[in-house]
């Protein structure tokens, strides 16, 4: 095995500084390595759950946005059969769709009450 090469300068850094020279160097820095991994994993640990809770009040909020669109679509949908903007099977159609979309966002929205 050969010998391991340390900067001259870091050598009489450590062995001039009192307190370090009776500190053996290696050891000092499987401690700190092994500081420095617990705590970057209890960050890493604590940090999704965090982020899964932002998801969700995101999926949340997003889905009732969706909500009103659909009823304000819905709500609009007889206007236009009157203004004659559609005919009465797309009427029909778009009503339906609607309601389906409704039905899953509500669905979906159930889960958070």
């Amino acid at each position: 095995m050969a010998p391991a090469y340390h900067p001259e300068w870091l050598v009489n850094f450590w062995l001039s500084t009192p307190g370090l020279n009776m500190v053996n160097p290696h050891y000092l820095l499987i401690v700190l390595a092994t500081a420095i991994a617990i705590v970057w994993y209890l960050r890493r640990r604590r940090k999704p759950a965090e982020d899964i809770i932002g998801e969700e009040d995101q999926l949340f909020k997003h889905l009732l946005l969706r909500k009103k669109v659909i009823e304000g679509e819905l709500a609009g949908l007889e206007a236009r059969l009157s203004a004659a903007e559609i005919t009465e099977e797309n009427f029909e159609k778009l009503k339906l769709d609607y309601q389906n979309h409704l039905a899953k966002v509500n669905k979906e929205l159930e889960q958070y009450t």
